[in-house]
C-alpha cells in the first residue's frame, strides 16, 4: 500500500464524513501536514488537519448540521471540528482546484510538513520536496523559510522539536534563518514554548535536538543557565564538560517528562559554584542550588505546580552515593524524604548521571540497582512512611503531655517518626506512649 492510500485507510470515521460533507458539495478536501508526515515514516498518525477550498461560510453551513465547529480563527479561515476522536483542524483557502492546497501548503513551516493528500481519491501533493527530504533526514524551511518564521517564531523552536522527534537535520540555508529568527521566539507566549520544549525533551533523538537548539540561539531564550555549563570542565569522574553531562543525562533518562526536566535541571547550579582547589574542580553545595534554581527555571516556564514540586524533589536528591553502606533506616528516610510515588523517578535519574558521566571511575548503575532492590524489598514490609502510619496520633501526644493542640504537638510527631524510620519494631502504641511521657516533653519545649 502506498503511504497516500495508508492516511486515507488511517482517517477517523468523522473525517471520512466531514470529507464526503464537503466532496459532495463540489469541494475539495486534502488531509494535510503532520498526518501525511507521519505516514510517510509509518508512524501512527495522531492530530488530523484539513484543508479545502470551501468558503469558510459554506464550511461551517455544511458541518455545522453534523459536528461542533468552533470558529478559532476565522481571520486564517482556521475552525476547529469537534469529533470522538479529539478536535480536528479545518483551513478554508478558497481558490480554484489544487491552488487552494498548495497556498496552505506553501504557509507551512518545513517541507517535511508541506504534504497533502486529497480526498477521497488518495493522490499525494508534494511540492516543496518533502518526501524526499523526509528520506534524507533533511529538515528545510517551506519557500522563504525566514518569513515563516516571523509569521508564527516559534517555529524555529519546533525545528528543534524534530530534530528530537524525527531525527532529521537543518540544511544550512534552514540554519541561518533560524539563528536569525531566534531572538523572535521572546515573543510567543511562555504556554506554547513550554509545551514544544516538553515535546523536544521526550524525543529519542534528544541529544541531537537540544544541540540544534543551542546552535540556533533557542537555548539562549529559553534556558540560558544550561549554556553556564558549555565547555566547563569537570573532575575526572566526568568525561564531558557539564553542559553535555547534562544532555547525555536527558537521553539515558527513561522519556517521560517528570524524569526528563529532572535529569535537565539536575546540575543546572554546578558553573555558579565551581572551583578549582589544588588542581581539581569541585562543586560544594551544588545539590541545593540545583533545586533552587531549578524551581526558579519552572515558575518561568509556568509549569503546573505539582510537576514543579516534583521535579525539583528529584533535582534535591538526586545526589545518592554510597548506598551499599547504608543502614535500612537511611534508605526508609530517602523513601520517607522522596514519596513512594517518585523512587522510580529518582532511581531512574540517578542511573542516568551514572551512565552520563562517561568513565569508569564514576560508574555505579549496579548500585543504583541494588538500591532499587532494597527499596522494593522495604516497601513490601510496609514501614510506616508518614504520621498517618503510627500507633500514637496528635490527641494521644496531648493526653500522655498534658498539654492544648499547638505546634510543640507536631514536634513531637516528627521526632517520633524519625525514631519509628529507624526502627519500625518501634511502632507500638505502648512502646511510643511510653517514650513520650519520658522524653516528649523536651522534645516539645525545642
Amino acid at each position: 500500500m502506498n503511504p497516500a492510500a495508508r492516511v486515507l485507510e488511517k482517517m477517523p470515521e468523522e473525517a471520512r464524513r466531514m470529507g464526503s460533507l464537503l466532496t459532495q458539495a463540489g469541494y475539495r478536501f486534502w488531509v494535510v501536514g503532520g498526518v501525511v508526515r507521519d505516514a510517510l515514516l509509518e508512524r501512527l498518525p495522531t492530530d488530523w488537519d484539513f484543508s479545502t477550498d470551501a468558503p469558510v461560510e459554506a464550511l461551517i453551513r455544511l458541518l455545522s448540521p453534523s459536528f461542533r465547529v468552533i470558529p478559532v480563527g476565522l481571520r486564517h479561515g482556521t475552525v476547529h471540528v469537534l469529533t470522538a476522536h479529539g478536535a480536528m483542524e479545518v483551513t478554508s483557502w478558497e481558490g480554484n482546484g489544487s491552488q487552494a492546497v498548495l497556498d496552505d501548503l506553501r504557509r507551512r513551516d518545513f517541507t517535511v510538513n508541506a504534504l497533502a493528500v486529497s480526498f477521497p481519491d488518495g493522490t499525494l501533493l508534494d511540492p516543496f520536496g518533502g518526501r524526499r527530504d523526509l528520506e534524507r533526514r533533511r529538515l528545510r524551511g517551506v519557500d522563504d523559510p525566514l518569513a515563516r518564521f516571523r509569521e508564527d517564531p516559534l517555529r524555529v523552536l519546533r525545528a528543534s522539536r524534530f530534530a528530537a522527534t524525527l531525527g532529521l537535520h537543518a540544511t544550512p540555508k534552514t540554519l541561518r534563518c533560524l539563528r536569525q529568527a531566534a531572538p523572535w521566539l521572546q515573543e510567543t507566549a511562555t504556554e506554547r514554548v513550554r509545551e514544544e520544549l516538553f515535546k523536544l525533551l521526550t524525543g529519542p533523538w534528544v541529544v541531537e535536538g537540544l544541540e540544534l537548539a543551542r546552535r540556533t540561539g533557542v537555548l539562549e531564550v529559553v534556558i540560558p543557565e544550561l549554556l553556564e555549563g558549555y565547555r566547563k570542565k569537570q573532575n575526572h569522574y566526568h568525561a564531558h564538560d557539564i553542559y553535555h553531562h547534562t544532555l547525555y543525562a536527558v537521553h539515558h533518562s527513561p522519556a517521560r517528562i517528570r524524569v526528563r526536566l529532572a535529569a535537565l535541571l539536575h546540575d543546572i547550579a554546578k558553573p555558579r559554584v565551581r572551583k578549582k582547589i589544588r588542581g581539581v574542580f569541585r562543586f560544594f553545595g551544588h545539590d541545593k542550588e540545583n533545586a533552587g534554581m531549578a524551581q526558579s527555571i519552572l515558575e518561568r516556564w509556568l509549569v503546573p505546580k505539582k510537576l514543579a514540586e516534583e521535579v525539583c524533589i528529584l533535582v534535591a536528591n538526586h545526589m545518592v552515593h554510597g548506598t551499599d553502606c547504608w543502614k535500612d533506616g537511611a534508605v526508609r528516610r530517602l523513601i520517607h524524604r522522596v514519596g513512594e510515588p517518585l523512587l522510580e523517578d529518582l532511581l531512574d535519574l540517578m542511573a542516568a548521571d551514572r551512565m552520563a558521566h562517561g568513565t569508569e571511575a564514576a560508574a555505579g548503575e549496579e548500585s543504583v540497582e541494588r538500591l532499587r532492590q532494597r527499596i522494593a524489598r522495604i516497601l513490601a514490609e510496609k514501614p510506616a512512611l508518614d504520621l498517618s502510619a503510627l500507633a500514637v496520633d496528635g490527641r494521644d501526644v496531648m493526653a500522655a503531655l498534658g498539654i492544648g493542640p499547638g505546634p510543640q504537638v507536631g514536634r513531637v510527631l516528627k521526632r517520633v517518626h524519625r525514631i519509628v524510620l529507624e526502627d519500625p519494631a518501634m511502632n507500638r502504641r505502648d512502646v511510643l506512649l511510653a517514650w513520650i511521657r519520658e522524653k516528649g516533653r523536651d522534645v516539645s519545649d525545642e
